[in-house]
């Protein structure tokens, strides 16, 4: 169900207090955005960013840190939904960031799952990835068919 106004803006909140903590590379309030369970997984784009639990995220968090600077992130199409406390995000996320000197753009999708604690909003699931570029429009599979 779509989620009103008030939801919205709250979770839009979060969404920007995390893109202002990613840039700053402030990592306690990074780990306070998120749920302290340990089930809580974090899906990145690298083959071994499958995180589990606050620790490995903390790990995963410290590790982008130090290897890019000048970090900025936009969001666009953002859709919230929600039923009581729990609210489920999807939209495409753009991550911007100098790597050895050189600009890396990250275009992705972002799929995210929070729930209202003590009401308070936090990230109970979050997964970020990016398209098969390989994968040609108008095909499901990433492979190349002759026609």
């Amino acid at each position: 169900m779509k989620a009103d106004r008030n939801t919205e803006s709250e979770i839009m909140g979060v969404l920007n207090k995390y893109a202002k903590a990613y840039a700053d590379k402030d990592i306690e309030t990074m780990m306070d955005l998120f749920a302290n369970d340990p089930d809580f997984v974090a899906i990145g784009t690298g083959r071994d960013e499958w995180i589990q639990g606050h620790n490995q995220l903390k790990t995963g968090f410290l590790r982008d840190f130090s290897q890019a600077d000048n970090i900025e992130i936009g969001f666009e199409k953002v859709t919230i939904s929600n039923a009581g406390n729990v609210s489920w995000v999807s939209g495409k996320m753009t991550m911007n960031a100098e790597v050895e000197g050189e600009e890396v753009i990250l275009c992705g999708r972002l799929s995210l799952v929070l729930e209202k604690r003590e009401n308070i909003w936090i990230f109970t699931h979050i997964h970020f990835s990016l398209p098969a570029i390989e994968q040609k429009k108008g095909y499901s599979y990433p492979h190349n068919l002759l026609i």
